[in-house]
C-alpha cells in the first residue's frame, strides 16, 4: 500500500468530556457527490473509535504541506504526544472541532458503519465545508511524508 500516495487528514470529534479529540488518518475517501458522503476507517484500539461511535459526528481536516508537524503529532496516541506543536481548534456548526488553517474542513454526520476486522468504516454525510487558501497538500508516500511542492 506504500506505493499509493495519499493525502493526509486529521479526523476530529469530541471526547467523552466534550473536548476536541483528533487523530491522523490517510484511510479516507469520497464515496459519492449527491448527497456528499465520505468514509474514514478507524482502528478499534484507538480512542477515536469510541469517541466517534458515541458522538456520531466527525470532521475531516485536509492538511497542507506546511502541516507535517501536526500530522506527525496526531499520528501518536494521546498519551504519547509530546513537544510544542502549534495548532488551534474552533467549532464547526454542529460543535465538531475544526483544525484551524487546514486546507479543507468537512463536518460530517455518521450515516452508516461497517465493522471489518480490527477497523470500523464510518460513512459520513458532509453537512459543512470550509476551505482555506492553501492549495498544496501534504502527502504520504512509501511510508514517508511527501511535499509535492518541494520537487
Amino acid at each position: 500500500m506504500g506505493e499509493f500516495a495519499t493525502g493526509v487528514t486529521i479526523i476530529t470529534t469530541n471526547d467523552d468530556k466534550g473536548e476536541p479529540h483528533a487523530m491522523t488518518a490517510n484511510s479516507f475517501t469520497s464515496v459519492c457527490l449527491e448527497p456528499p458522503v465520505v468514509l474514514v476507517c478507524v482502528a478499534h484500539n484507538t480512542h477515536t473509535h469510541g469517541f466517534l461511535a458515541e458522538s456520531g459526528r466527525f470532521g475531516v481536516n485536509v492538511l497542507g504541506r506546511e502541516q507535517q508537524e501536526i500530522g506527525v503529532y496526531f499520528a501518536k496516541r494521546p498519551e504519547d504526544r509530546t513537544g510544542e506543536v502549534d495548532y488551534r481548534f474552533s467549532n464547526g456548526e454542529e460543535g465538531v472541532p475544526v483544525l484551524e488553517n487546514s486546507m479543507v474542513y468537512m463536518g460530517c454526520r455518521v450515516i452508516g458503519t461497517h465493522v471489518y476486522g480490527d477497523h470500523t468504516v464510518y460513512l459520513g454525510e458532509v453537512e459543512e465545508i470550509r476551505k482555506a487558501g492553501n492549495e498544496v497538500p501534504l502527502l504520504f508516500f512509501k511510508s514517508r511524508w511527501y511535499d509535492p511542492g518541494a520537487e
